[in-house]
């Protein structure tokens, strides 16, 4: 297979991609630029796909055309069950069409959205064509198909707009991996997967900084070294607490947890966030090194679930694949192989593409049933 640089290179060119979800669903894609997209090439993709016209935009390009969320704001299609996508209201040409079904309306629509510059009032709603939201940072924060969609158009010199439709067979439902790998050979159309995209995009880009150091006591694991990380996709900080020296080679303690102010600090006498986080640093002080993640609300938004067990979620590749910052810092400070300390045991996602490999998972101890007293 020929290097990711190279395939993009032909996207350029030919407009047409096909895309695999190997981080989660195994859903396979066709993936076009909605940028002067032709009603030849809209043509070709019908013919390809079947499926519904989804369109992966920037929040920006969102914003500039006024979109808005649909009041059912997720839909899982036959093609993608499972694979739940934020809608904005489907939208039309306000002129240049007619029933808004055909290839050439629906180029004429794409073409809109694709535009370089956006003109809100070219558009009605509602429409035949299906805009999805995606997460600033594409892949690197979220690692789905509307993302990735999105990454091929931006990264081949195209606008933040990608045209995607699922890749049926003649019953209607996903194409095989094997079937989608065959296809993109047949039609000579470049292939790229998720995880090869975030490989690409993670050797070439840095979306985290060290802004501070100190060395700061504890009750848990001793004193440890705090390193604080600005996010350059969401401005804010994330702190790593490190203990001992951190090897690539050798396996490393890591507990990855997302921010729950009030009950970390202020809540309760004994709130599970707290419980887990101060076992954490227990267990990391009694192996003598590794590192507590503490990431802000942000990156992870559901302030009641730790930022391990959304990363093992089935759902998470529908729900929250946001770890590429996460994962970005355990491998600044020189974490390749980790031991996670979670309170699941459901399989990790995509970590691998960041260069990260979990060993295994540990269940986080409770020293309040295995010891008379914490420290």
């Amino acid at each position: 297979m020929s290097l990711i640089s190279d395939r993009l290179t032909q996207f350029a060119s030919s407009k047409l991609a096909v895309l695999l979800d190997d981080a989660g669903s195994g859903r396979a894609v066709i993936v076009a630029p909605a940028h002067s997209i032709s009603e030849e090439l809209v043509n070709k993709i019908l013919t390809l796909s079947g499926g519904l016209t989804f369109v992966a935009v920037s929040p920006e390009r969102a914003s500039a055309f006024l979109l808005s969320p649909m009041s059912r704001s997720q839909v899982s299609t036959r093609a993608g069950e499972g694979q739940h996508l934020s809608l904005y209201t489907s939208v039309e040409a306000r002129s240049g069409v007619s029933t808004g079904i055909s290839a050439a309306d629906r180029a004429t629509t794409l073409r809109i959205l694709g535009e370089q510059t956006p003109l809100p009032r070219s558009l009605v709603r509602p429409g035949h064509i299906f805009p999805v939201e995606t997460k600033v940072g594409g892949v690197l924060v979220r690692a789905a198909i509307p993302e990735a969609a999105l990454d091929v158009a931006v990264l081949s010199g195209f606008t933040d707009a990608a045209l995607f439709m699922d890749l049926l067979n003649h019953s209607g439902d996903v194409l095989s991996v094997t079937d989608a790998r065959a296809l993109a050979q047949v039609h000579d159309i470049p292939l790229f997967s998720i995880s090869e995209l975030i490989q690409y995009r993670v050797s070439r880009e840095q979306l985290i900084s060290r802004v501070a150091e100190a060395i700061i006591p504890t009750k848990q694991a001793g004193e440890l070294r705090a390193v604080v990380y600005r996010s350059a996709l969401h401005e804010v900080e994330h702190i790593a607490y490190v203990k001992g020296s951190i090897a690539s080679e050798s396996p490393v303690l890591v507990r990855v947890q997302s921010e729950n102010t009030l009950a970390d600090v202020f809540g309760g006498s004994q709130p599970p966030s707290r419980k887990q986080l101060h076992n954490s640093l227990r267990a990391i002080g009694e192996r003598g090194s590794g590192i507590v993640l503490y990431l802000r609300k942000p990156l992870i938004t559901d302030s009641s679930s730790s930022a391990n067990e959304l990363l093992s979620t089935p759902n998470a590749t529908a729900q929250m694949r946001e770890y590429g910052i996460g994962a970005q810092i355990l491998r600044d400070l020189g974490a390749g192989k980790i031991e996670l300390l979670s309170s699941t045991t459901r399989a990790l996602i995509g970590l691998s593409s960041f260069g990260i490999s979990v060993i295994r998972q540990i269940a986080i101890p409770d020293y309040e049933l295995n010891s008379e007293t914490p420290r």
